[in-house]
């Protein structure tokens, strides 16, 4: 054995340990002495901006945590408030382009009225909120105000609207409250809807076309055969999971990436949405399809196997309030985290 050569090995070896523990050290230290870096990673922002869209006077605001770029809130996004783009914490796109942009790759050039997220009904006082098409049947939604509060933990943007026949008589209005934090690691969306019977008696009607909808990205969908899949809290997939009563759904799968054509390389992200087990309205049936569409729907009621009925009403000058939790996540669904979710969102007071 050659003592000399073992004793220089193992000097070299202490001395090589040595300096790995003092750069890690150094690390830490400049880390710990920089706060502001530290801080930057979780800052919440917003960034006012003109409406990209002609007919609307209100303006469009920007969510960012991190530097990251969470949501836009259109004031008009084509015809109706609604948030586009959707990214998850990494910045991943989770809802699809079109008809904002061309379609791409992986989309459909179909349903122009899904636009990225948005809150509307097709049957209100014999109205369509839901579908776009102009005609003497179709209504629209209008932002009239905002306003937006910054806060450490987070951002709150507080929106009234109203929903006009197609002349621009209001039939009700609403106030919306959105409140961007953070849980977990994904971003949690709380959105708050006030509904107000401001001009008489006020009707949801039944129907599966509604209520708080998304239009997720086109490799996520199911029918892209790329590992998309939908999932709700009894454990229903994919098909299956349409039409069904339960208190959340969660839609993930791989996104695209540019300069990659191997599918199995794409990270994967999803979209869970919650249903507030204190709203008046105890059931919401989910309009969830395997082409991408995701929708959240209390009034619908025959199209999902259900007795038919008269809808609800909201008497003049009275008020139905509804709350939803939308999560943004990276990685594939997580069965475990998304009942953790839930139980973290069943404790909170929604209320206004």
């Amino acid at each position: 054995m050659n003592l000399p050569r073992i004793r220089r090995f193992l000097r070299q070896l202490t001395q090589h340990a040595c300096v790995a523990v003092a750069v890690c050290s150094i690390a830490s230290s400049a880390t710990a002495a920089n706060p502001v870096a530290a801080e930057a990673a979780t800052t919440w922002e917003t960034k006012t901006v003109a409406s990209d869209s002609k007919g609307s006077q209100q303006q469009d605001v920007e969510i960012y945590r991190g530097g990251k770029l969470i949501a836009r809130h259109h004031s008009s996004l084509l015809g109706t408030p609604g948030l586009y783009p959707l990214n998850s914490p990494s910045g991943l796109p989770l809802t699809r382009d079109y008809p904002m942009k061309d379609k791409g790759k992986y989309e459909r050039d179909d349903h122009h009225h899904h636009r990225s997220l948005w809150f509307t009904h097709g049957i209100v006082n014999g109205l369509d909120f839901w579908l776009d098409k102009p005609t003497p049947h179709t209504g629209y939604i209008a932002q009239t105000s905002f306003s937006k509060e910054e806060r450490e933990d987070g951002i709150k943007l507080i929106t009234d609207n109203d929903w006009n026949d197609k002349d621009g008589k209001r039939i009700l209005s609403d106030q919306r409250r959105w409140t961007f934090t953070e849980s977990q690691g994904d971003t949690i969306i709380d959105l708050d809807v006030r509904l107000k019977a401001t001009d008489g008696d006020v009707v949801f009607g039944d129907t599966k076309e509604g209520t708080l909808g998304a239009r997720i990205a086109g490799t996520m969908k199911v029918d892209a055969k790329l590992g998309g899949t939908g999932q709700n809290a009894e454990g229903l997939k994919d098909g299956a999971a349409w039409s069904k009563k339960s208190s959340w759904v969660d839609y993930s799968g791989p996104i695209q990436q540019a300069g990659s054509d191997e599918p199995s390389d794409w990270p994967t992200a999803g979209i869970t949405m919650f249903y507030h087990p204190v709203n008046s309205l105890p059931d919401c049936f989910w309009h969830v399809r395997t082409y991408g569409l995701f929708a959240a729907n209390p009034f619908g009621r025959h199209h999902f196997g259900q007795p038919e009925y008269e809808g609800v009403k909201i008497a003049d000058g009275e008020h139905l309030d509804l709350h939803f939790r939308i999560v943004l996540h990276d990685g594939g669904f997580d069965r475990e985290k998304s009942e953790q979710h839930f139980a973290d969102y069943s404790k909170t007071d929604p209320s206004f």
